[in-house]
């Protein structure tokens, strides 16, 4: 069973999506169709269940995120191979309001030559926001691909750091 909750945000409508041992989702979209149709995309064999009271805890970390202001790690409960959990690791220790770029953070796992795999486990990453894989630029500084695209990367590393 997943259970699942919605709001407005300065993003959009935001969606968290949990088991009973975390979160498993994060999504941002227009409306909350489009995130009933990605929960059923993403996790076809689960019962998904709307429970906004149970989840507000949670919630409230997310939108605090969302604003770029401080917020709480909260449990999650993601598949991921050990290289993604250890990419995902070492973004929630970025500091709110900085960036790295993808080979600083290859290099940082200790692994100076893996910028196309952190790349891709920041690409893969299901609990984006809280896990900020916004936090990652190119080694120019440009912004590089985001689900939710570069407008709303660049609004959450500019909310980030005027809070």
């Amino acid at each position: 069973m997943i259970r699942y909750t919605t709001a407005t945000s300065d993003l959009g409508r935001v969606l968290l999506a949990a088991t009973g041992r975390g979160v498993c989702a994060v999504s941002i979209a227009d409306a909350d169709a489009a995130h009933e149709a990605f929960l059923a995309s993403e996790f076809p064999g689960a019962e998904l269940v709307r429970e906004d009271t149970a989840l507000t805890g949670w919630l409230t970390e997310l939108m605090k995120a969302a604003l770029g202001e401080p917020y709480r790690d909260v449990p999650l409960d993601v598949r991921a191979t050990a290289f993604q959990r250890r990419v995902w690791d070492e973004l929630r220790r970025i500091p709110r309001g900085e960036t790295r770029t993808y080979s600083q953070l290859a290099a940082s796992l200790g692994q100076p030559t893996a910028a196309r795999a952190v790349a891709r486990a920041c690409a893969t990453n299901p609990t984006a926001v809280l896990v900020p894989c916004h936090r990652v630029v190119g080694s120019d500084g440009s912004l590089r691909g985001f689900r939710w695209g570069l407008a709303t990367k660049q609004r959450l590393i500019d909310a980030e750091r005027r809070g």
